[in-house]
């Protein structure tokens, strides 16, 4: 059965994608709108058909539904391939990823084609001017989504948060809807891995879901093919802005303490 399944999900795959490409690079040479739009139900549809469900809280749909005019700034832990599946799924939106990324066979690609906005993350020098162009992009509209932890972390846990991209939150604008200043809003994000195939999910599970070392991912997305559906909680929280901390760093902090909170009681209370 396992074999069949994979060998089912696989294909949908391979079909979903040569049907998005050809809108996917002609949204992206003529810079329609249809380039953000594109994405967002591809993921939904290949959520459904290889069997990821998300868990999402009332709260978390209003502040989805919360437009202000500009851009917004999500920032997530980071566990595996699947996040972007299920937060690109829910907001119309571009991720940050590290240049790294774009080398990947066949998902750079399609990270490329997701119109990934790539940042070199060793290079610190480097970081204003990243924060300068996610300001910008941000002011003009576009919602970004940011893992500034670096890196994956194991699903259990959060690694520490690289305040510096919190910069670009930095930004006053006139709402058009009120007509009042304001600074960029920055979203929490919480992803819970809770089970898989039906069971609850522990360390040594969540493991083989998250992506992390050197396994390539193309390794890892094919054993998640055959080995069953999964269960994720996402908690959206509510926005801060910088003006509410007075500088990026305790920005960084708060929204890594409060991921790191919602994790873990999540996992405490799917445990019991």
């Amino acid at each position: 059965m396992k074999i069949i399944s994979f060998i089912l999900s696989l294909s949908i795959i391979i079909i979903l994608v040569l049907g998005i490409l050809p809108i996917q690079f002609i949204s992206n040479i003529f810079n329609l709108k249809l380039r953000y739009i594109a994405p967002f139900n591809f993921f939904k549809l290949i959520n459904f058909f290889i069997g990821i469900n998300i868990i999402l809280d009332k709260e978390s749909l209003d502040y989805l539904k919360n437009k202000n005019g500009v851009g917004n700034l999500y920032v997530s832990n980071h566990v595996s391939w699947i996040d972007i599946l299920t937060i690109g799924s829910l907001i119309k939106s571009r991720f940050i990823a590290k240049k790294e990324v774009k080398a990947m066979p066949i998902f750079g690609f399609l990270a490329t084609l997701n119109n990934t906005y790539y940042i070199d993350n060793t290079k610190a020098s480097k970081s204003l001017g990243y924060s300068n162009e996610i300001q910008k992009k941000l002011l003009n509209g576009q919602n970004l989504i940011l893992f500034p932890e670096g890196t994956t972390s194991d699903g259990s846990s959060v690694r520490t948060f690289k305040s510096s991209f919190f910069e670009s939150a930095n930004s006053k604008y006139i709402c058009p809807i009120s007509g009042v200043e304001k600074y960029i809003r920055v979203h929490p994000i919480t992803l819970s891995y809770l089970s898989k195939d039906g069971l609850p999910m522990g360390i040594a599970t969540r493991r083989e879901i998250a992506w992390i070392g050197e396994h390539p991912v193309i390794n890892i997305m094919l054993n998640f093919l055959a080995s069953g559906n999964v269960t994720i909680r996402i908690k959206i929280h509510k926005p801060v802005t910088i003006e509410e901390f007075g500088d990026r760093k305790k920005l960084s902090a708060y929204c890594e303490d409060t991921i790191l909170a919602n994790l873990t009681d999540t996992l405490h209370s799917s445990a019991l």
